[in-house]
């Protein structure tokens, strides 16, 4: 009597070591430019920029602000860190989709392609919705026509929310 293995092992480890080949990164990434990404840094961690005697030209000429501050302070709004933090449990049941890429119901690529989407769309909803503090300056407010959210103004920042398929 012949023995016959029906398990799939040998199957079911080629597919794992395909989708281990692979990782993702969620955030502001290089193809969205670099003024961009410095703006997602600044707002990520926060920034102290020296006051020039050309700013407070600046701020005096055009809006008739006397900078007497050695310093501005751009506070920091960790809207990557924090939006990912607070969708961890909802980011790890996208492990689920193992079990369809194990099965054959879903390509390594799609499996990859759906948890990037999955995270990014999360980290957008995150900033639009979440980071409200610290409150911009009524300065700032005033400058971006009354809107009050941080990190909301024209929605470049949100929209540059991306992911990547990298190899290792």
């Amino acid at each position: 009597m012949a023995v016959v293995d029906n398990s799939r092992v040998p199957e079911i480890l080629k597919k794992l070591e395909e989708i281990d080949k692979y990782y993702i990164v969620v955030g502001v990434t290089g193809k969205a430019g670099g003024e961009i990404l410095m703006i997602a840094n600044v707002q990520e961690y926060g920034c102290n920029i020296k006051v020039t005697d050309k700013m407070r030209g600046f701020f005096l000429y055009n809006w008739g602000i006397p900078l007497v501050t050695k310093e501005i302070r751009i506070p920091e709004r960790p809207f990557l860190r924090s939006g990912y933090d607070s969708n961890k449990d909802k980011l790890m049941k996208y492990g689920d989709l193992l079990y369809d890429v194990v099965a054959g119901d879903l390509s390594v690529k799609s499996f990859w392609e759906t948890l990037g989407q999955g995270a990014a769309q999360m980290i957008q909803s995150f900033l639009i919705n979440n980071v409200t503090s610290p409150p911009n300056t009524p300065f700032t407010i005033a400058n971006k026509g009354g809107k009050a959210n941080p990190l909301v103004d024209t929605g470049k920042l949100s929209n540059s929310i991306s992911y990547e398929i990298r190899s290792k």
